[in-house]
């Protein structure tokens, strides 16, 4: 069995986190596996959302799989190496041109904690768990998750969050900005598909410009924001804002031409 996977139902693709038996922790393999299912996603004209999920409830991610680190960072190339696959793995979330939303229903621990704040939104059950642990190892976290980690939850949250290394409650992560929104488990399947399937309704051409200027606004990309802003414009030229508007006036549903392309993303 993978312990990666890629689930397709129309317009909302599922990366699968499949490795119960670690409490889905992530071995070199599964990093290594993860930029290729992002593209394959992305890949298929009907796929308007992405979402990262664990394979049964009360699992998300416990992080990398420490009982490889002995082998993985035996010398200083072979951790340079290890380091890199994680970072490509977190990058392809983080760079993915589709809305990206991490499930979390249950422990989402250092790695974990890396997937999630490389996602666009994050949406908790109540029974999920966040913690960050470099420190009980004697390790830091790469710029690159700090980063993503202060700008989902801001400087001071994430410093207590890597120094005390303390287990926060689903709550506790909504109320610094860590997660969008946390649901009773009872209703946190249907609630979040409830959201998935809102997002997949909305203009695609509309949501990834969306995205574009977003990363714009936080890198503070003067070129980025340039192209956003010339995007911003032409979309209204566009072909689903015609049907949008459209729909609104006619009060029905839309229709958008975009769900529709056959050109690959």
């Amino acid at each position: 069995m993978e312990l990666l996977q890629l689930h397709q139902s129309g317009p909302i693709a599922r990366i699968v986190i499949n490795h119960p038996a670690r409490k889905n922790a992530f071995s070199r393999a599964m990093w290594r596996t993860l930029p290729s299912l992002v593209a394959a996603a992305t890949s298929e004209p009907q796929t308007r959302l992405l979402t990262l999920v664990g394979v049964q409830p009360g699992l998300f991610a416990a992080g990398a799989d420490i009982s490889e680190f002995e082998h993985t960072y035996i010398t200083p190339g072979e951790g340079a190496v290890a380091s890199r696959e994680i970072q490509v793995a977190v990058d392809a979330l983080e760079n993915c041109p589709l809305p990206v939303v991490a499930l979390i229903d249950g422990p989402c621990v250092g790695g974990g904690v890396a997937l999630a704040v490389a996602c666009d939104l994050r949406i908790a059950s109540a029974q999920a768990r966040f913690a960050v642990t470099p420190t009980r190892l004697g390790l830091s976290y790469h710029p690159d998750d700090l980063r993503r980690l202060v700008r989902a939850c801001g400087l001071a949250a994430a410093s207590e969050l890597l120094m005390g290394g303390q287990l926060w409650p689903a709550e506790r992560a909504l109320r610094c900005g860590l997660v969008n929104q946390v649901w009773p488990s009872a209703v946190f399947a249907e609630q979040s598909q409830a959201l998935l399937h809102a997002i997949a309704a909305n203009s695609l051409d509309g949501t990834r410009a969306i995205k574009q200027g977003l990363r714009a606004v936080m890198a503070n990309d003067s070129i980025g924001l340039t192209q956003a802003a010339h995007t911003f414009l032409d979309l209204f030229q566009g072909r689903d804002f015609t049907e949008g508007r459209d729909a609104f006036l006619q009060k029905r549903p839309a229709n958008f031409p975009s769900h529709h392309k056959g050109a690959a993303i």
